[in-house]
């Protein structure tokens, strides 16, 4: 069987372009669960990320947008990057390039004749299963096809594909969902609030989070605000159950965050712990327990509300400048679950604090 290729060069190298049902060729491909050669070059598989391929290939993975349910179509419009052995032929003629696969996979000779450069996860999601479900309906792959690359070659070629090239980043993905209209509710939730408070000159983070890809002098990525607040479920009583925020929700967490601002104005994003992402983690999963408190003490959450619980915090566990590297809790800033330890250890204690008076004043 002869398929038609797109010849393309570089430098002295033949790259051969060509479509084909993904199934077929993957009966002829080397697939190794355990990598113990060193000349063999693609990463040993996962089953987990083959299902997962799987789900989204086959209209099983859901988007939930505006409490509509949306299922994925699955395109995967992404090319994979082979090693032909030579026992396939190319055939040329002055207009048109071919490669002549076998019309019969399971040929022995054919057997393992494939290597796969990049793509292998993509390529095992179309076993005979997936092909089963699929039936008649036409599923073609791009393939990039080298032939009889040397051992060099393929070093080369894997480390452009897996070390060189660079993710899309977590703050620049989260900006192209919101475009696209792809975040649940929640999160486009908490993303409106991450750029109302960079962009309002009353916030205490006014031009201080970063929301692509520009730099800010001791900014903070959005990605990483944001993660964090979902994390610490700061949002949990300030949305309802539609995600959307409820009235004045967005204004009692900027006035919260801007309680710690006129706490600790000298060191306010001045390189200081308090104003980097470990800081700004422990205000997130303390925010519930401070919010709590003042909901049980009248409801009023203005800022100097908010300030009086935080002086009390920086007079029991922190100084006048947050400067931890002089206090016991150094430690806890320095990984990510102590960090959330830490936040919920003082929130407990201060919560189990006004409960005690407030059972006093009932007395």
């Amino acid at each position: 069987m002869r398929v038609k290729a797109i010849p393309l060069y570089q430098k002295s190298k033949e790259i051969l372009l060509f479509k084909a049902e993904p199934n077929y060729i993957l009966d002829m491909v080397d697939i190794r669960r355990e990598v113990k050669n060193d000349n063999y070059f693609q990463r040993p598989y996962d089953e987990k990320r083959i299902s997962e391929i799987r789900n989204y290939l086959l209209g099983k993975d859901k988007l939930y947008k505006k409490g509509r349910e949306v299922f994925s179509i699955g395109y995967i419009p992404n090319a994979i990057v082979i090693n032909l052995s030579k026992k396939f032929k190319i055939q040329r003629n002055k207009k048109d390039v071919f490669i002549t696969f076998p019309t019969n996979v399971k040929d022995k000779k054919f057997k393992n004749s494939i290597e796969i450069l990049d793509g292998q996860h993509r390529l095992l999601a179309f076993d005979d299963e997936t092909q089963k479900i699929i039936g008649n309906k036409n599923y073609e792959m791009c393939f990039v096809a080298f032939q009889g690359l040397s051992i060099d070659e393929k070093r080369e070629i894997f480390m452009v594909l897996n070390e060189r090239q660079k993710t899309v980043s977590k703050n620049i993905l989260l900006r192209h969902k919101k475009l696209l209209k792809l975040l649940l509710e929640e999160d486009e939730t908490r993303y409106e609030i991450l750029i109302w408070l960079n962009e309002e000159k009353d916030s205490p983070f006014y031009q201080h989070i970063i929301v692509s890809g520009e730099k800010i002098k001791y900014g903070i990525k959005l990605a990483e605000f944001n993660k964090d607040l979902a994390s610490s479920k700061a949002l949990d009583d300030l949305v309802r159950a539609d995600g959307q925020l409820r009235p004045n929700g967005y204004k009692i967490l900027k006035n919260y965050f801007s309680a710690w601002k006129e706490v600790y104005k000298k060191v306010w994003f001045k390189n200081n712990t308090l104003t980097k992402m470990v800081g700004i983690r422990f205000m997130c999963h303390l925010f519930p327990y401070i919010y709590n408190i003042l909901k049980t003490k009248g409801k009023n959450f203005k800022v100097e509300k908010f300030k009086d619980l935080i002086e009390e915090i920086k007079i029991d566990y922190f100084n006048e400048d947050f400067n931890i590297k002089k206090t016991e809790y150094s430690k806890n800033f320095l990984e990510r679950g102590e960090t959330i330890k830490l936040a919920t250890v003082i929130g407990k204690t201060l919560k189990d604090k006004y409960e005690m008076e407030q059972e006093d004043i009932i007395v």
